[in-house]
């Protein structure tokens, strides 16, 4: 059965989170703790799928409980749900929670919240894999992105098209806005999935915010190098190629999203298991197989899964996450409606361009799709204008 704690230090709020969940109790086991120094006995004690906990609390608060957690059991869903709406504190949480609520919240966003957080856990099976994905917060930024980001901030001048044009260059920051425009803790309507949508309904004190608390260098170490820089370069061509080839504004917005996240388990592989993904790249190239095939084997799960698990996790849209996890698996197929259809093919298309003699793509396949030569020349043409 899945077990969840919930922590806050005020009494009332336990009872009445017991009494409104009642319902619950045939298919989650319910541990309530009054504080952070509780919960942490309550984490020796016992193994929990998920945390909700409030921030401002005495002794240990939530940030630092939170902390603790993705320490000491990064595979467990962090959720924070709390009354406390300054800004600033939100965006430091973000560094560390999966979800944002604040409260008071109907008890059908709660859960919501919680059976989403639970069921991505279920993209990837492989229990070593949920914790390196479930210990990030963040993906990695390269520097000259951060520091133009944070320049353009300083600009009065600065509009959103300009702010949402450097972050669209950078997976981790792209990331990093999108999955706190998702959060619950801003109540939006209709979920975000463009980065220029989610700078209009954060505004840029937010955006300022974020990128002030970005810690990506303490979370991951030094980032950078030839790898990073050509994943980066096939992540924006993914992204600019699905934008084209999309049906429609709406449906190009959430696309180049999507292709921009695409391989943002490749991130999590390359820098949290070291060896072992470099060993998989390499049994790639020696066998001429596609790397998700030799990670399978080898990892026991591929980037796809793992990426998808933390986009997922981040409570990011289902129309984002959903291309990650399937841009390797089902035929390719010209479809400009289905945007899971479209990033695989970008991404394609992108392996294509960048390293013809590849073994990311298959040929054959892109060879028999109908206007593949409209497709190829797309290609071509967004290559050059990123040369």
């Amino acid at each position: 059965m899945t077990r969840i704690l919930f922590v806050d230090d005020e009494v009332a709020i336990l009872e009445g989170l017991r009494n409104v969940l009642r319902g619950e109790r045939k298919r989650w086991n319910m541990t309530f703790a009054e504080g952070g120094a509780a919960a942490v006995d309550a984490l020796e004690k016992e193994t929990f799928d998920a945390i909700v906990t409030d921030m401002r609390m005495p002794g240990m608060d939530g940030l630092a409980l939170l902390r603790h957690v993705r320490q000491s059991r990064p595979q467990m869903a962090r959720i924070v749900l709390s009354g406390y709406a300054e800004l600033g504190q939100a965006a430091e949480a973000s560094v560390v929670a999966h979800q944002l609520i604040t409260k008071p919240c109907e008890t059908a966003v709660l859960r919501s919240a919680l059976e989403r957080a639970l069921r991505v856990q279920g993209l990837l099976a492989n229990e070593k894999l949920r914790e390196v994905a479930g210990s990030l917060s963040t993906l990695p930024s390269a520097p000259r992105i951060y520091q133009a980001l944070t320049a353009a901030l300083e600009d009065p001048d600065s509009d959103v098209k300009k702010l949402a044009a450097i972050v669209e260059k950078d997976v981790g920051m792209s990331s990093r806005v999108l999955k706190f425009a998702n959060s619950a803790y801003f109540g939006f309507a209709q979920r975000v999935s463009s980065i220029e949508s989610a700078i209009v309904c954060l505004g840029t004190t937010a955006v300022r915010h974020l990128a002030l608390t970005f810690e990506v260098f303490n979370a991951w170490g030094p980032a950078g190098g030839p790898a990073f820089d050509s994943l980066e370069k096939h992540s924006l061509l993914v992204a600019r190629i699905a934008r084209k080839t999309a049906k429609n504004r709406a449906r190009a917005d959430v696309a180049f999203a999507a292709g921009l996240l695409h391989d943002a388990g490749r991130l999590v592989l390359m820098s949290r298991t070291g060896d072992q993904f470099r060993e998989a790249q390499e049994e790639a190239q020696r066998r001429r197989a596609p790397l998700h095939v030799v990670e399978t084997e080898m990892l026991g799960a591929t980037h796809a899964e793992v990426g998808a698990y933390l986009l997922g996790l981040w409570d990011l849209p289902h129309d984002v996450v959903e291309p990650v996890a399937l841009h390797h698996t089902g035929p390719l197929r010209a479809e400009p409606s289905d945007t899971a259809a479209v990033v695989a093919l970008a991404d394609a298309l992108a392996h294509e361009v960048l390293d013809p003699d590849g073994t990311e793509y298959d040929r054959a396949e892109l060879d028999g799709l109908g206007d593949i030569a409209r497709y190829r020349e797309i290609a071509r043409a967004e290559s050059r204008a990123l040369a």
